[in-house]
C-alpha cells in the first residue's frame, strides 16, 4: 500500500517502485516521478508548469498550483488534490496511486475553469529517455520499454497524447484536452502505469 512521507514541507507518495513527490518550487507546486526501492530502470520524470503566454492568455503552458492535500483513503489508494489560478484559469487536479501486483497506476483527472475562451489545456512532462525508446502506439499512448518494465503514459479519449524530442537527452510528453468552446469549464484525463514483465518484480533488487 502507498505511503505517505512529509520531508522539508514537500511531500511524497511512496509506493514499491517509485515515488511521487511534490515539491514546493518558489511560487507553485511541481511534481517529478523517480525510482524507488531497487527498481533503476525507470527514468526520472518531472513536470512543467507555467503562467499563460504573455501574448496569448487563452493557452497556458500548463495548470499551475498553490494549494496541496495528500492522504491514503481507506481503500489503500494514494489521493493527493492540487488547486491554483494563473490569470483567469482555476485549475483543480487530483492524483490517485494504486499499487497492484504487477502494476502502478497513476490517475490523473485535471480541471481548468476559465470564463475566458481557452485555446489549449495540456499537461507537460520531460523524461530522461532518448527517442528510440519511446513508441507512440496510438494517438493516446505512448510506450518507453525496458528489459524490466514497461512505462505507458496515456491519455483517457477524447483528449491524446504526444511526443517530441526535448534536448539535452529528453522528450517531452504531453497529454492534450478536447476543448469545447461553449464551456467554461474544460476537463481531462491521463494515467502513468509501470507494468512488471513477466517472472520480473519491479522492485526486487536481484532480478
Amino acid at each position: 500500500m502507498p505511503e505517505i512521507e512529509l520531508s522539508g514541507g514537500n511531500e511524497t507518495i511512496i509506493t514499491h517502485c517509485l515515488q511521487v513527490r511534490f515539491l514546493w518550487i518558489s511560487d507553485h507546486w511541481k511534481h517529478e516521478l523517480v525510482s524507488a526501492g531497487g527498481c533503476h530502470s525507470i527514468p526520472r520524470i518531472w513536470s512543467v508548469e507555467g503562467v499563460p503566454h504573455h501574448e496569448d492568455p487563452g493557452k497556458p503552458c500548463g495548470p499551475l498550483y498553490q494549494r496541496l492535500e495528500a492522504r491514503i483513503e481507506p481503500s489503500g489508494v494514494a489521493r493527493a488534490s492540487l488547486s491554483g489560478q494563473s490569470g483567469s484559469h482555476h485549475f483543480s487536479t487530483t492524483f490517485e496511486v494504486r499499487e497492484q501486483p504487477d502494476e502502478v497506476i497513476i490517475d490523473v483527472d485535471v480541471v481548468d475553469r476559465c470564463p475566458d475562451p481557452v485555446k489549449d489545456l495540456s499537461v507537460t512532462y520531460l523524461i530522461e529517455a532518448s527517442d528510440g525508446r519511446l513508441r507512440a502506439d496510438e494517438v493516446i499512448t505512448i510506450t518507453w520499454s525496458h528489459p524490466e518494465c514497461k512505462l505507458v503514459f496515456e491519455a483517457e479519449p477524447p483528449a491524446t497524447a504526444t511526443a517530441s524530442e526535448a534536448g539535452l537527452g529528453t522528450i517531452r510528453l504531453q497529454a492534450h484536452a478536447e476543448l469545447d468552446p461553449s464551456k467554461q469549464a474544460h476537463h481531462f484525463r491521463y494515467r502513468w502505469r509501470w507494468i512488471t514483465l513477466p517472472a520480473r518484480q519491479i522492485w526486487d533488487r536481484e532480478a
